[in-house]
């Protein structure tokens, strides 16, 4: 992505921020995105909550 890309994303929040903040958020970028692909893999079917969830009967 783009500095510039970027920055319009951020100036969509509707945060007042400077250039320097900016950059700053830019750069940490990277290290974002990496942990959002390794905590949202697709999952198979058998993870699905509906299907693994064993309520207790009384």
């Amino acid at each position: 992505m783009s500095k510039d890309a970027f920055s319009m994303l951020v100036d969509r929040t509707g945060l007042t921020l400077t250039d320097d903040q900016k950059a700053v958020l830019f750069a940490a970028w990277p290290m974002f995105e990496a942990m959002i692909k390794r905590a949202t893999p697709p999952m198979p079917r058998e993870a699905e909550p509906s299907l693994i969830f064993l309520p207790e009967v009384m």
